[in-house]
């Protein structure tokens, strides 16, 4: 066994130990957020944008995002609600959807106002905590409240099994870098059987938006979607001028068949 091997497993071990204990001591402040006016939130945001941002929020009911957003969810939502306008094509409300790995919530207004129905949120890191003492579901819970219909679920993607007309995927951990980054155990690495999950949530005609970061994520993304047999589409990179990221991002759409 080569040194790099052995050094790693005490790392290993602590990640492991660091989410067992933010599982078990899961309290957390309460969330209070000062609501703000769409004008406000508007207002937060860099000039060079604020004339696509303006035109989302006449296009879409913005509806519950004063109360739900603070300055950087705001953005977030309106990139996410950007990316869905320009490349997922009109939403199916008739049934909720679901986001995989949806942090803190902060985004989840963005998906609720492009489909007009409820979402599922889903994380698994739930409880990491801010330095403010408040956890990432607190949040994500004060933000789901502002949003009729809509829920924070903290737990695992392999736990779920409801139905979904539409699932959003943003950055799935395909490699163990990313994890050890995030402090999550590489014990979590296990893309292609959250992907075969992900499909038999999705009811016939049901659409897969997924989004990676990086070429060598994209070449990974496309070798699991032909080993699980499932015919994505590229959507090449994803661009929007409202995104506040650096690295280049990259889209598959997948839509389950209804046979």
């Amino acid at each position: 066994m080569r040194r790099s091997e052995v050094s790693l497993k005490p790392c290993e071990q602590a990640r492991w130990l660091a989410w067992r204990l933010r599982n078990i001591l899961c309290w957390s402040l309460p969330v209070w957020r000062q609501p703000r006016a769409l004008a406000s939130l508007l207002n937060t945001l860099p000039s060079t944008v604020r004339p696509v941002a303006d035109a989302l929020a006449a296009r879409y009911d913005l509806k519950g995002w004063e109360r739900a957003c603070d300055a950087q969810g705001f953005r977030e939502s309106l990139y996410v609600l950007d990316v869905l306008d320009r490349y997922a094509g009109s939403p199916d409300a008739m049934r909720p959807g679901l986001d995989i790995g949806c942090k803190n919530g902060c985004y989840l207004p963005g998906l609720q106002a492009w489909s007009g129905g409820p979402w599922d949120g889903v994380e698994l890191d739930a409880h990491r905590r801010y330095w403010t003492l408040t956890t990432r579901r607190a949040h994500g819970e004060w933000v789901v409240h502002a949003l009729p219909g809509c829920r924070y679920l903290a737990g695992n993607l392999l736990d779920l099994h409801d139905g979904y007309g539409f699932i959003t995927w943003f950055l799935p951990f395909l490699h163990a870098a990313p994890l050890r980054e995030w402090g999550l155990p590489v014990r979590f690495l296990m893309p292609r059987r959250l992907l075969d999950h992900a499909w038999t949530l999705l009811a016939p005609g049901g659409r897969l938006l997924v989004i990676n970061q990086g070429e060598s994520e994209v070449e990974r993304q496309a070798e699991l979607f032909e080993q699980a047999g499932i015919v994505a589409r590229a959507l090449g990179r994803i661009e929007s001028p409202l995104s506040p990221f650096q690295r280049r991002r990259y889209g598959f759409m997948a839509c389950r068949p209804y046979t």
